[in-house]
């Protein structure tokens, strides 16, 4: 009796789920490696939007939001949280004028200032930043409690 291989055509299964991982496991690192080059390019970029969200965070939960001494100053609880522009290319968190925390580098300009308008917007700042490389970024920050606040006592 002799043994002959039998030619069919096409693949088992175990050989279709070996090929099958190994085009998901290229996949995902070329996946991976797409955005790990876009991040990089886009590097001062998701930094700023992070920096602003931060912000916008604080500024939630703020009884009093200000623009004083080249800072924007955020009241939550009676201490002051202050994000200033300092080292000439730094944006520095502190609370209570205490604990620098670097959030923001490569900045060349750092400015907030409350909307324009013919009627006083208690609680609100326009906040701008442009970094060295020329992008320009704007933000409105709420401080919906001091609004609150100033609406009912307008009423």
């Amino acid at each position: 009796m002799s043994m002959r291989w039998h030619n069919h055509e096409g693949f088992t299964y175990v050989e279709q789920l070996i090929g099958l991982s190994i085009v998901s496991f290229i996949v995902l690192l070329l996946t991976n490696l797409f955005l790990f080059v876009q991040t990089d390019v886009n590097h001062s970029n998701v930094d700023v939007i992070r920096f602003l969200n931060h912000v916008n965070q604080d500024v939630k939960e703020a009884e009093t939001i200000r623009w004083h001494n080249e800072a924007l100053e955020i009241v939550i609880d009676g201490a002051v949280i202050s994000y200033e522009l300092r080292m000439e290319s730094r944006i520095q968190r502190f609370k209570d004028k205490k604990g620098l925390v670097i959030v923001l580098d490569d900045v060349s300009t750092f400015h907030c200032s409350p909307p324009s308008s013919d009627r006083q917007l208690y609680g609100q700042l326009h906040c701008s930043i442009t970094l060295e490389t020329g992008q320009h970024y704007k933000r409105l920050f709420v401080s919906t409690k001091e609004w609150v606040h100033a609406y009912q006592t307008i009423r």
